[in-house]
C-alpha cells in the first residue's frame, strides 16, 4: 500500500522544512502540498480584514501558486508525486478536514508558521492539527 501524506505550508521556513521532512522521509508517496487560505488573517499592512469578495479569492490562489512554485523550486519533482491543493478556512480546521477531501493517511506540518511567537515550542495551528486529526501527525522543528 502506498503512502500518501498531507504536507501544510504557508510559506514560512519551518513549513519548508516540513516539506524537506516529508521528500525525504516519504521518496514514494503520494504528497498533497496544502496551502490553508485565512480570511482572517491581517497582514501587517492592514489594520481591519479586507472584504471577501471575488476578486480577494482570485489575490489569494493566485499567492498560493506562487507560495507552491516557490516551495518546490530547488526540488526535483520529476520523479515525485505531488499535487497542490488549497482551501479556505482557519488553517486547522481546513488542514484536519483536507485528510478525508485529499484521501491521505498522514500529515507533516511545521512547528509554527508566520505567527509572531517565536518562543513558542509549537504553534497553536500544529496544536490543534495534532489534537484533531485521525491520521498520524509529523511536526518538524
Amino acid at each position: 500500500m502506498s503512502r500518501s501524506i498531507l504536507v501544510a505550508h504557508d510559506g514560512s521556513p519551518h513549513a519548508q522544512d516540513a516539506l524537506q521532512y516529508a521528500l525525504e522521509t516519504f521518496p514514494n508517496a503520494r504528497l498533497v502540498l496544502f496551502h490553508a487560505i485565512d480570511p482572517f488573517e491581517l497582514t501587517p499592512e492592514e489594520d481591519r480584514l479586507p472584504p471577501l469578495t471575488e476578486e480577494w479569492f482570485e489575490e489569494q490562489h493566485a499567492g498560493a501558486t506562487d507560495l507552491f512554485e516557490d516551495a518546490l523550486e530547488e526540488i526535483d519533482t520529476e520523479s515525485l508525486t505531488i499535487e497542490t491543493e488549497t482551501a479556505v478556512g482557519s488553517p486547522a480546521q481546513t488542514i484536519v478536514a483536507a485528510v478525508e477531501e485529499t484521501d491521505v493517511d498522514g500529515i507533516v506540518i511545521g512547528s509554527r508558521g508566520r505567527g509572531n511567537v517565536a518562543e513558542a515550542r509549537m504553534g497553536s495551528t500544529a496544536e490543534l492539527v495534532v489534537k484533531r486529526a485521525n491520521v498520524p501527525v509529523t511536526v518538524v522543528r
